[in-house]
C-alpha cells in the first residue's frame, strides 16, 4: 500500500505553524504531492506496463510462501472497500478481518502446528492464537502515541495468526480462503508500483515465461491498485487531525497492554475509528 514516512510526517505536523485550513504547512505539501503524482498515474499507459511484466516474467508457483511470515514480511495493506468485500465475503466483522497498520511486532516462537490449523467451517479464531503487540515494542513508535497512551495507526493490514501468518492461508495446501476477494496487494503480488515506476518483490515466480493477455490484465490490475491506494492515502491525510503527545503517553500505553489491552485509533479515508483490542 502507499503510504509515506508516517514518523516524518508526525514529526514535521507537531513543529509546522498551523494554517488557515487547520493542516500544517507539511500536511498541505503532501496533499499537493499526492494530488500530482495520482494525475500523473492516470497517464501510465498499460500496454507499456504489461510489456515491462513480460520481459521480466512471472507464473504464480502457488507455493503460499507470500502469505507467510518465515519467508518475509507478509503484512497485506487494505483500504476500506476492501476490507468491506472481505466482510461480506466471509461474514467476519471488520475487526476479524483487519487490524490497525502498527510497525512490525516480534513473531512469537513457532507454536505447534495444531494451534496454527483452524476449522474450514469457520474463520474465527481465538484471540490467543493471533499476534499481539508487547509492551517493548511499543518503544519503536513512541512518535505514534498521544497524551491518553493511544495508539494512532495509519491504516489497516489484514489479520495474522500469533507465528506471523494470514489468518486466511489454510498452510496444509497453501490455498487462501478468499481468493475470490483477496485484497488487490495480494492479486498483483510480486508487483507493484511505486514512484510511478514497476517494482518487484522476490518470488520464486519472476522470471518465468507470461501471456500478452495475462501480462496485460496484470497491468490493468496493477495501475487500478495504484491510483486506488493514492487516491486513499489522499483522503486520509486530508481527513487527518494531529494529536497530542507526551512522556506519559507511552507509559500509559505499556501500563495497558501489561494488562493485555489497549486504545489504538486507526486513520484511514473514512475518517478515525478507536479499537479497543
Amino acid at each position: 500500500m502507499y503510504q509515506q514516512d508516517t514518523s516524518l510526517y508526525m514529526e514535521a505536523s507537531s513543529a509546522g505553524s498551523e494554517q488557515e485550513s487547520g493542516k500544517t504547512g507539511y500536511q498541505l505539501l503532501l496533499i499537493a504531492g499526492l494530488k500530482k503524482e495520482i494525475e500523473m498515474a492516470h497517464r501510465l499507459d498499460p500496454e507499456q506496463l504489461a510489456a515491462e511484466i513480460r520481459k521480466i516474467g512471472f507464473r504464480c508457483q502457488h507455493c503460499g510462501k507470500c502469505c507467510r511470515r518465515a519467508f518475509g514480511d507478509n503484512r497485506v495493506a487494505v483500504i476500506p472497500s476492501e476490507i468491506e468485500r472481505i466482510r461480506e465475503y466471509t461474514g467476519l466483522s471488520r475487526l476479524e478481518v483487519a487490524g490497525p497498520f502498527v510497525p512490525e511486532a516480534p513473531i512469537q516462537d513457532k507454536i505447534p502446528a495444531d494451534d496454527e490449523e483452524y476449522p474450514e467451517t469457520s474463520l474465527r479464531q481465538p484471540e490467543e492464537d493471533e499476534e499481539q503487540l508487547s509492551p517493548d515494542s511499543l518503544e519503536s513508535f513512541q512518535e505514534c502515541i498521544d497524551c491518553e497512551g493511544r495508539v494512532h495507526a495509519f491504516g489497516w493490514i489484514l489479520r495474522r495468526k500469533r507465528n506471523g501468518d494470514c489468518i486466511f492461508l489454510e498452510s496444509d495446501i497453501h490455498r487462501c480462503r478468499v481468493y475470490p476477494v483477496r485484497p488487490m496487494l495480494c492479486s498483483t503480488y510480486p508487483f507493484y508500483i511505486e514512484g510511478l515506476r514497476l517494482q518487484t518483490c522476490e518470488c520464486e515466480g519472476l522470471g518465468l515465461q507470461i501471456s500478452a493477455g495475462d501480462s496485460l490484465k496484470l497491468a490493468e490490475d496493477l495501475l487500478f491498485r495504484y491510483v486506488s491506494e493514492l487516491e486513499d492515502t489522499l483522503v486520509m491525510y486530508e481527513k487527518f487531525v494531529d494529536f497530542r503527545r507526551d512522556e506519559k503517553g507511552l507509559e500509559l500505553a505499556k501500563s495497558r497492554l501489561e494488562d493485555r489491552t489497549y486504545t489504538c485509533v486507526v486513520h484511514d479515508s473514512m475518517g478515525s475509528t478507536e479499537i479497543i483490542d
